[in-house]
């Protein structure tokens, strides 16, 4: 009876083994900037694709994939329950991004060219204006974000959580939208106020809602600390109170109160309030999905989705997805 059970051992010894001398994702060049370029033919060879592509045909577990489009050629490995995976993303055979998790707690490296990620935006957005173009000075995610905002690689569609294969996500623009208000970057959501697809603009202004929201309830709770330390330094000061803590005091007012301006930048001004309400007057439809169970783009009137009712619960909405850990 052991006989059996020993061989059924050596053979996962044999073949764990055998995968972790095919699949060495320490090959994986730790690259974090486009300092240098990748040819694809020549990172696919370092790691040995070909040799990983006939592994997993036999192998139990493991599966990999080569996928193309008109632009992009993606190479995907993953191990049964995504216990380790990699993803490699090739534009005009150069790397464009690479994303590896070893598993186990071991190495996860990352490679974002941003050269590359600009050339092939420019030929998904060829008439893109420039006055809505970023550069490569730019950081990786608000270049992958801010992007993927205008159409890059995501659908064109408005929505919170939408139904994709019965499963409720957020749609892959809403994800690009939460990442620039994660990075503070207002500057180019407000931006895109006036961008012309109207699902992207739609993002942008619902996103800006969001945050005026935020702004003031941050400058209501600020305001009351001012209120609050202001009543304590006039007590101390009509006392001669201990003068190192009517300095604090001092002191605290004051970072308050460039708190409370620094908010204000972030809020919506009567202009473009005013733009809002124009766009919502426009009679235009926009194009949502919606979790009813199956996937499925609506339209619908722009002035039911910036009604003032609909504005009221736009907060709401993101702090929903807040819950659902998309802020993180």
């Amino acid at each position: 009876m052991k006989q059996p059970y020993l061989i059924l051992i050596a053979t996962i010894i044999f073949l764990t083994a055998h995968s972790q001398s095919v699949i060495d994702f320490s090959k994986f060049p730790v690259q974090q900037n486009d300092t240098t370029t990748l040819r694809t033919a020549d990172l696919l060879d370092k790691i040995n694709w070909q040799a990983i592509k006939n592994y997993c045909k036999s192998a139990q577990g493991h599966y990999v994939s080569e996928n193309k489009d008109s632009f992009l050629t993606i190479y995907n490995y993953v191990k049964q329950g995504y216990e380790a995976s990699f993803e490699i993303v090739s534009y005009a055979g150069t790397i464009l991004e690479y994303n590896v998790d070893a598993g186990n707690g071991k190495q996860h490296t990352s490679y974002f060219n941003k050269t590359v990620w600009l050339e092939y935006v420019s030929k998904m957005l060829p008439s893109l204006p420039d006055k809505f173009k970023l550069t490569k000075e730019e950081p990786n995610k608000i270049l992958k974000a801010y992007y993927s905002l205008l159409g890059v690689d995501t659908r064109d569609e408005y929505g919170f959580i939408c139904e994709y294969s019965t499963v409720g996500m957020a749609t892959q623009r809403r994800v690009a939208i939460i990442e620039l208000l994660r990075q503070h970057r207002f500057d180019l959501i407000k931006r895109l106020i006036d961008y012309p697809n109207l699902q992207t603009k739609l993002y942008a202004i619902d996103a800006l809602i969001y945050q005026d929201y935020t702004a003031k309830e941050t400058i209501k709770n600020l305001e009351y600390a001012t209120k609050t330390n202001q009543n304590q330094l006039d007590r101390l000061q009509k006392k001669n109170g201990d003068k190192s803590k009517i300095q604090d005091l001092k002191t605290q007012i004051q970072l308050l109160s460039d708190s409370i301006s620094n908010a204000k930048t972030s809020m919506l001004t009567n202009t473009e309030w005013k733009m809002i309400y124009e766009l919502r007057d426009s009679n235009q439809t926009v194009k949502t999905c919606g979790n009813m169970g199956s996937y499925k783009i609506y339209g619908t009137p722009i002035s039911e989705l910036l009604s003032d009712k609909a504005i009221d619960i736009i907060p709401k909405k993101y702090e929903g997805l807040g819950m659902l850990g998309y802020f993180k």
